[in-house]
């Protein structure tokens, strides 16, 4: 009689056993798609990101993007470092180096955007106002002295503008910089608030077609090749699951893929939907020019923390091996290639 009651206590405590693990082998079924947050602004240089998430990329990966919208990607280096964002989408900015500088556990992971030397001219430039030119008052960097020029400081923006004025023997001391949103930009340019900008997509097609405004100097006359923005992995994905990044950016260099076929119907209808640019204003526009296999120009990089340093925005040289790991795109440029053999 003992023995038979042993013999059902163990019984139930195996299949209570087998119920636990029935439960929760249903439970990770049913987890679905990883999430993770993503910070990106709604501009041009965005598209890969759209299209891996119109597409299905991102789903193929079994990730679920949750997009968070700002202005402008500096306030959200913190959120990146303290691993409350998992990855940002933005243009270079002194804050991500001095993070890096800091020994945060962030890193450039992929190129978003580069000025290409043969692409089209508007891709990132410096405008200034018709009656300036047309009047005579502006014929060479020399004369922009005294001028007021918008630009988002401490970044790209103004280091394009000193690279402009250097060769004349002047500095951005010399002009007198208005940090501004770049959306204000072509109606401060018309009203005469600011006699110059340096600016990008959609901003330069809005202001030169008003009528208002022209080109003067193209990007790729003053910093060709220059590594504009990026694709930047917090230490969740650098630390914690590097798996996820590298599902990440199958998808991310699977999308490039895409969009380096240029303006077709299904990319327009696309990035119209995510930026809210009509498909005719797009197909004018000038397209950000991406690489294929994600890689950055790491020398320009450098000239950029350079003058940075000299202008006191800098805490320190950044070296390569702290703000550049290229084993993600390693491993989906393998996992790509392999699929188009």
């Amino acid at each position: 009689m003992l023995n038979f009651r042993k013999s059902i206590i163990w019984l139930s405590l195996i299949f209570a056993l087998l119920l636990q693990v029935m439960e929760s082998f249903g439970r990770e079924q049913k987890t679905g798609p990883i999430k993770l947050k993503v910070l990106y602004t709604p501009f041009l240089s965005q598209a890969p990101l759209f299209i891996a998430e119109a597409e299905g990329y991102f789903a193929d990966q079994e990730l679920q993007i949750n997009f968070i919208r700002m202005g402008r990607s500096t306030a959200a280096i913190p959120a990146l470092v303290q691993g409350d964002l998992d990855i940002l989408a933005g243009d270079l900015n002194i804050g991500l180096l001095n993070a890096m500088a800091r020994k945060a556990r962030i890193r450039f992971v992929a190129e978003k955007g580069h000025i290409n030397p043969i692409g089209c001219v508007s891709q990132f430039g410096f405008l200034v106002r018709r009656d300036l030119v047309e009047g005579g008052r502006l014929n060479s960097p020399a004369q922009l002295k005294g001028l007021r020029i918008a630009v988002s400081r401490a970044s790209p923006s103004e280091y394009f503008v000193e690279k402009l004025l250097n060769p004349v023997g002047l500095t951005t001391d010399d002009v007198t910089l208005v940090d501004m949103l770049t959306s204000t930009y072509p109606d401060a340019l018309e009203k005469k608030t600011i006699d110059a900008a340096c600016a990008s997509e959609p901003w330069i097609t809005r202001a030169i077609e008003s009528g208002h405004t022209v080109l003067w100097r193209s990007s790729q006359q003053v910093i060709p090749n220059f590594q504009r923005a990026f694709i930047v992995y917090g230490p969740n994905l650098i630390d914690q699951t590097p798996e996820l990044g590298r599902r990440f950016m199958i998808a991310y260099l699977k999308a490039v893929k895409q969009y380096n076929q240029g303006k077709t119907e299904r990319n327009l209808q696309i990035v119209s939907k995510y930026t809210e640019l009509d498909q005719e204003f797009l197909r004018r526009a000038c397209w950000p020019s991406f690489h294929n296999d994600g890689k950055i120009n790491i020398e320009g990089l450098l000239d950029f923390q350079t003058w940075a340093l000299k202008k006191g925005l800098l805490d320190k040289m950044v070296s390569p091996n702290q703000f550049w790991e290229p084993s993600y795109i390693e491993y989906a440029n393998k996992v790509l290639n392999k699929l188009t053999k």
